[in-house]
């Protein structure tokens, strides 16, 4: 199971990356697109449809925490 750690690592670091308000379904497309051009194709041996519905829940999921943590901290800094 190190590649869901591995893998929710770059979900959050992707969407860290492209995080702006709204555009939300183009945000995660660009997540996903940004995840598949970095993974190495001979260690993700897993069905295509099954790995863009893993993808969707865990961005979802990723972004969910993010916007209830850390992205909400740092607008409070940032509004001061």
């Amino acid at each position: 199971m190190n590649w869901l750690k591995d893998l929710i690592n770059l979900v959050a670091i992707f969407a860290s990356l492209v995080e702006h308000p709204g555009d939300g379904p183009a945000k995660k497309e660009k997540v996903k697109q940004m995840i598949k051009d970095v993974l190495p194709d001979e260690e993700w041996n897993i069905d295509p449809e099954f790995f863009d519905f893993i993808l969707d829940v865990s961005i979802d999921i990723v972004v969910m925490f993010l916007n209830k943590g850390l992205w909400k901290s740092a607008m409070k800094v940032l509004a001061k």
